[in-house]
């Protein structure tokens, strides 16, 4: 503890964040207010899911994404290697894209790496705005956007 009577949590391992979940949700929640309150924007942080289950019910892929502010934040994608290039990701990112319209976004953003799916993202018409070079070292991350409707 400190003299105004705080302590600090570092989480590093599963089981620290797992204790720690009360803690992620107070950031979360304390953020998105004062978001709120300087945007006026009571909109904040609907998430959307996507997944491909197989016949096992397994998820085998799936697509993250948070609306806010009439956008859409595609956080995550991934597909399990065998099924790769055969159209499920491009499904994914459809599905995602159409919910987000249901949901207001007119546009979306995502970010990506140098060694992941920049060349898919502008297959699907995402174009680049911002890079952040060697991160990590050796390689680049990129930021691309697209407007929706």
């Amino acid at each position: 503890m400190n003299e105004n009577g705080l302590s600090f949590q570092i989480c590093r391992t599963a089981d620290d964040f797992k204790s720690a979940k009360d803690g992620y949700q107070a950031v979360l929640e304390g953020l998105g207010r004062n978001i709120v309150s300087k945007t006026r924007n009571a909109e904040l942080g609907k998430s959307v899911h996507v997944f491909i289950r197989d016949r096992e019910n397994r998820v085998v892929g799936g697509v993250i994404g948070q609306v806010f502010g009439g956008w859409l934040y595609v956080s995550l994608l991934w597909v399990e290697e065998s099924l790769r290039n055969k159209g499920n990701g491009t499904m994914l990112l459809t599905i995602i894209e159409s919910e987000a319209v249901k949901l207001g976004c007119k546009c979306a953003h995502l970010d990506t790496y140098s060694f992941e799916a920049r060349p898919f993202y502008e297959k699907h018409g995402y174009t680049l705005f911002a890079t952040l070079d060697n991160y990590p070292e050796g390689h680049s991350k990129y930021f691309l956007k697209k407007t929706l409707v």
